[in-house]
């Protein structure tokens, strides 16, 4: 620029200004140009992550985050958490090295060109090595301090980065928790609505009692809706996570001998009479039953009035040929005497033997009422209590009899003669053409409950030593237990397989759901708090309101090949380190704590193309 002779400004022609103006800029680093485009990229990258922030406090006051849910399944519980986590973190690592290295460099160019004592540059550049040289830089000022403040700043910024790293992961969270909200789902019913279709005549009652003895060792997850003696909806979908209320269906048995009893016992056969009352009789007959076994009959009514009416099969009778614990009083009235003939070993004499057999009725009950199930093992999560077992055998009499259709289907499917393959000839039968005993699969099943052995009894029956001693001494709450297990397995069997293969069709319910589900859950006050401290530290580092626009560092940063180059340049620097005797970094650091500025001035004045230089100075800069 040049001026007149009474030292006022001379005016420039619009081309010379021109010129100068393109002079300039073409002197211009590159580096500040660059400066402060990384400078709006760094406010904005700060101030993105705190809206970030602060949009998620928002959907954490309002619980928004809580509408994405996702169904509880092992897929969503195990394997969309790790990926959330990851995807968190990863974001979270690369968005803050961008943030790290823009911070840097523009904190340390604002440094260069501020006075400054020595030392305090070369502890801030030490310092943003990271969080562990950060510290150290800390702890160096309690001997020579040089930039408190300078250096906590870049120590507070690194450790928000290290809270951010920390706390990244579980910013969002899959948490799983039940919502109040009852969802209703399809059930298949595990007891009729109509209970009297269980009396049905279209059951196969015939395959169903065959497949006892395999239902009894299915594993739960196959057996669904039957636990013990209970019977309970199931689900038709196991895509939900919770409890549903689900009615459960719990049957129960009463045994006891019947009363008034009469008997006929020839030929290999036992026919048996129980007076009910009023003239009207339970008739049963049956073969000569082994020791030590259980048979289900089918009883039939018959009265001397003309008006009577068939009341229908009061529960399960069976024939019982085992010990019981009574009184001897009580034994004579309920005990039927059967005398086996066996021929003794090597000769032709007989011998003798006398089971005692006893009819038993079992009268069924079912009390249906609502149980928590486990939507994704379909278990029942508060069973049904059992009953408790009648402790003694007594007589039964007709008031404590109960009667109805579903109790005439299962004493009729338990009495379906589907043989088990044991047979047991008395010599009396074999003489007259009466067919032999043939206990059932259902039979079988009973005993083996009860703690019989057919199959035991069967080869002792066989051998030519056999004798039909009964040893075991049945309990009336064993009996109960065998029979409700039984009716209860037959129950779903028959619901199960379906009308095509001779089961029932029992329909369909509906069950409500308290469902278990994974939402998101935020976690924000560390977050919230460090993307703020970080973006308030990196206005101030940088000296965003108050840096000079027209000063810049002659270097731009403090590595090993600027510091060798400032080392040829700068003279006082020089001066003051070819004092120090013992490079120690205490004795470098106090031989430091002088005033330096590593400013360029870009000159206003107009200055010929191509002839100007930058110069490195040591003069009054922005003070601290």
């Amino acid at each position: 620029m040049s001026a007149t002779n009474d030292n006022h400004p001379a005016i420039q022609s619009p081309r010379t200004w021109l010129v100068s103006w393109m002079s300039r800029s073409k002197n211009l680093s590159g580096y500040e140009i660059d400066g402060s485009s990384s400078a709006r990229t760094c406010y904005m990258l700060h101030a993105i992550l705190v809206v970030i922030h602060v949009v998620l406090v928002i959907f954490y006051i309002f619980h928004w985050e809580h509408r994405v849910t996702l169904p509880f399944t092992p897929m969503n519980n195990d394997f969309w958490p790790v990926v959330l986590s990851a995807s968190l973190q990863a974001f979270y690592t690369i968005y803050t090295a961008v943030l790290l290295f823009l911070t840097q460099r523009l904190a340390m160019s604002r440094t260069l060109v501020r006075r400054l004592k020595l030392t305090a540059i070369h502890d801030i550049s030490g310092a943003w090595a990271g969080l562990g040289s950060a510290l150290s830089s800390i702890w160096r000022q309690i001997d020579i301090p040089a930039s408190w403040w300078a250096i906590s700043a870049v120590t507070v910024y690194l450790a928000s980065i290290s809270v951010l790293h920390v706390t990244s992961s579980t910013l969002l969270q899959f948490q799983t928790f039940n919502t109040s909200m009852a969802t209703s789902v399809s059930t298949t019913l595990g007891w009729p609505n109509d209970s009297s279709i269980l009396n049905s005549f279209d059951v196969n009652w015939g395959s169903i009692t065959a497949s006892l003895p395999v239902v009894n060792q299915l594993p739960g997850l196959v057996s669904v809706g039957l636990s013990n003696t209970t019977v309970y909806d199931t689900p038709q979908t196991n895509s939900m996570a919770g409890h549903a209320i689900v009615n459960s269906t719990t049957i129960s048995s009463r045994c006891g001998f019947l009363p008034n009893i009469t008997y006929s016992v020839d030929a290999g056969m036992v026919i048996v009479n129980s007076l009910i009352e009023n003239g009207t009789f339970i008739s049963m007959q049956a073969s000569y039953p082994w020791s030590d076994q259980v048979q289900a009959l089918v009883p039939a009514w018959s009265s001397l009035s003309n008006n009577f009416t068939f009341p229908g099969t009061p529960g399960v009778a069976l024939m019982v040929s085992t010990l019981f614990d009574i009184e001897p009083s009580v034994q004579q009235q309920v005990a039927v005497p059967v005398t086996w003939e066996i021929f003794s070993n090597g000769s032709e004499a007989i011998d003798q033997y006398v089971v005692e057999v006893y009819f038993v009725q079992c009268s069924l009950s079912a009390v249906t009422t609502e149980a928590v199930l486990d939507m994704q093992t379909n278990s029942l999560q508060n069973p049904a209590a059992v009953s408790q077992p009648s402790m003694q055998w007594e007589i039964k009499q007709w008031p404590q009899w109960t009667s109805n259709d579903w109790q005439t289907g299962i004493a009729r499917a338990l009495a379906y003669q589907v043989g088990s393959g044991y047979s047991f000839y008395s010599s009396a039968g074999m003489t007259t053409g009466n067919l032999p005993s043939v206990p059932s699969i259902a039979d079988e099943y009973i005993m083996s409950s009860v703690g019989l052995n057919l199959t035991a009894e069967s080869l002792v029956e066989s051998s030519n030593r056999g004798r039909p001693l009964s040893t075991v001494t049945l309990s009336p709450g064993k009996l109960e237990a065998a029979i409700a297990q039984v009716t209860a397995q037959l129950i779903w069997t028959a619901g199960r397989i379906g009308m095509s293969n001779g089961g029932l069709q029992y329909g369909n319910g509906m069950a409500y759901v308290d469902e278990q589900i994974i939402a998101l859950r935020l976690n924000l006050l560390f977050a919230i708090s460090a993307s703020v401290i970080m973006m308030i530290l990196a206005l101030c580092m940088t000296r965003a309101f108050d840096a000079s626009s027209d000063n810049q560092a002659a270097i731009h940063d403090t590595g090993a090949l600027q510091l060798m180059w400032l080392g040829r340049r700068s003279a006082p620097i020089n001066e003051v380190l070819d004092d120090v005797e013992h490079p120690t970094e205490a004795n470098l650091r106090r031989a430091g704590m002088i005033d330096v500025c590593f400013a360029n001035k870009i000159s206003d004045e107009t200055e010929e193309l191509g002839g100007s230089t930058d110069s490195l100075s040591f003069r009054r800069c922005d003070l601290v």
